[in-house]
């Protein structure tokens, strides 16, 4: 028998790094574009608000709604950027685990174990029992990074 800390793994390995590097990295771009939108359509609204009493109300009505559209249209958009950056994240972060669980499977082999429980379902043991940094090892050297999955479907986030 032994224990892992699946949890410590997947914050401390190489390639859970990466990801998260990756996606902070995609993120801190796309919210800088996406602040630029909003301070333009900030700039179209106040601009709109000025030539509120020389445009006829049929007609600034019809821009406010516009702008009312596009104000919508980019909340969706950062909306859907979040989720797709939380869902590639996800995917990332399960191929990681596909292929620490491989590894465990071989460490299991080769220190003839039966069985291999997460520490998180351990009240109390030694240290003894425990294979975390064999495996953590393990897995930075079979995965050594891996790229942000933001695609759907199986052939996606290969490891680098």
């Amino acid at each position: 028998m032994a224990i892992v800390d699946v949890q410590a793994i997947m914050r401390e390995s190489v390639a859970a790094k990466s990801a998260r590097e990756q996606m902070d990295a995609i993120a801190r771009k796309e919210q800088a574009t996406l602040a630029e939108e909003e301070k333009k359509l900030r700039a179209e609204d106040q601009a709109l608000q000025q030539q509120r009493a020389i445009l006829t109300p049929e007609v600034f009505a019809q821009r406010q709604q516009k702008l009312q559209t596009d104000v919508r249209n980019l909340q969706s958009k950062s909306r859907a950027l979040r989720q797709t950056l939380d869902q590639g994240f996800r995917r990332t972060m399960d191929q990681i685990q596909l292929v620490l669980f491989d590894e465990l499977r071989k460490l299991s082999g080769e220190l003839d174990l039966n069985v291999i429980l997460p520490r998180s379902q351990i009240v109390i043991a030694t240290d003894d029992f425990d294979i975390t940094k064999p495996a953590l090892e393990r897995l930075n050297k079979r995965l050594p990074s891996i790229e942000l999955n933001l695609k759907k479907g199986a052939d996606a986030g290969k490891a680098k």
